[in-house]
């Protein structure tokens, strides 16, 4: 109000020259500033001071009015180039708080993905190390179970071929000449032997019965040589089983200690794999968990320079107010100061009247 006040005043001064010079002077006696200067000229003229020291009085006021407003120009300009240089450093800090929020926001999403991804191949090795250890124990139980078969069927082997070996030395005592009375305990050992073997019924039912007959008919030398052949016959074929035997027994051998050691790599390589996912996921939590603490921090930061940058530029309003009002105030008082001197120079009876009647 009291700025639009001032440019009021100065239109008024300035379309003065319509007006006559009582209604001018009583203008600027109206304002605060022009009824001071009108006192002070008062004063002088009551005192019988010259003109030209009434003109050197307003001349004083005129210069005082140009000086305060360079030193206010002066202060302004000084305030505004403060006011720029703040201004920058906090947009300068808002942009940084800004990008810092931005990458770790990013480094916290790309991490959240990463974790998945490997939450998902700890989930995944894991279940693939308990596959890893049930083939394992699979097929360790499998070649374990071949083993004692092989055991087994070899033992079995071993007591045909020691009863065909006892057999042999029974026809070879009788052909010989041993009687058969003399064998007799023999051969009924051997026959119990052979007639209760459960492994091999059908290939030594033909030994069995030789001998049955050879027991029931009487001793012969071609009997005996029929009987001794087909033993021979017998041996070979149950050696030959029990080198077939043996030779899946070693394959199956060997391909299981090439299996297990397989089974061991990869069980190592596993859980090495596992141990390796563990420290890496702990490592993009705690990279998720640093990088959401840096977004607070910068969040915090922003607002506080945001705030800081507001409160600067609210400051730097209000001074640039008071520049442009105190401007004006100034540009209206230096035109009444120009407008007395005017007065008092063209017409300066007329003015000593108009003072010496105000109050």
């Amino acid at each position: 109000m009291q700025k639009i006040a001032l440019l009021a005043l100065v239109l008024a001064v300035t379309a003065a020259k319509f007006v006559d010079t009582h209604t001018t002077l009583a203008q600027i006696n109206s304002d605060p500033f022009g009824h001071v200067v009108l006192s002070a000229i008062k004063a002088h003229l009551q005192a019988s001071t010259p003109a030209n020291e009434v003109n050197m009085l307003l001349n004083g006021v005129g210069a005082g009015l140009v000086q305060d407003q360079n030193d206010h120009d002066h202060a302004f300009e000084l305030d505004t180039t403060t006011n720029n240089r703040i201004v920058e450093d906090l947009e300068k800090e808002i942009l940084y708080h800004q990008n810092q929020i931005a990458s770790n926001t990013q480094l916290r999403d790309d991490t959240i993905e990463a974790l998945a991804v490997s939450e998902e191949d700890i989930r995944v090795t894991i279940s693939d190390i308990a596959n890893n250890e049930a083939t394992y124990a699979r097929e360790e139980a499998t070649r374990n179970q071949q083993h004692e078969t092989f055991v087994s069927k070899v033992a079995a082997i071993d007591d045909v071929i020691d009863a065909i070996d006892d057999a042999a030395k029974l026809i070879q005592h009788l052909s010989l000449g041993a009687s058969f009375a003399q064998l007799k305990s023999k051969y009924d050992t051997l026959h119990k032997k052979l007639s209760d073997n459960t492994s091999h019924t059908a290939l030594l039912q033909p030994v069995i019965t030789a001998l049955t007959e050879l027991a029931t008919h009487g001793v012969n030398q071609k009997a005996l040589t029929k009987i001794a052949q087909l033993l021979s016959e017998i041996r070979q074929q149950l050696v030959s089983e029990k080198a077939a035997k043996t030779d899946v027994e070693d394959r199956q051998a060997a391909h299981w200690a090439e299996f297990s050691v397989h089974l061991s790599n990869e069980h190592t390589r596993l859980v090495e794999r596992k141990a390796q996912l563990e420290v890496q996921i702990q490592e993009q939590k705690d990279t998720i968990e640093d990088a959401q603490s840096w977004i607070e921090f910068h969040t915090l930061e922003l607002e506080n320079s945001e705030e800081r940058l507001a409160g600067q530029q609210a400051w730097y309003a209000v001074q640039s107010e008071i520049y442009e009002t105190q401007t004006a105030e100034r540009t209206a008082q230096q035109e009444i100061v120009d407008r007395l001197q005017e007065h008092i120079s063209e017409k300066l009876s007329t003015t000593a009247q108009f003072i010496a009647s105000r109050n």
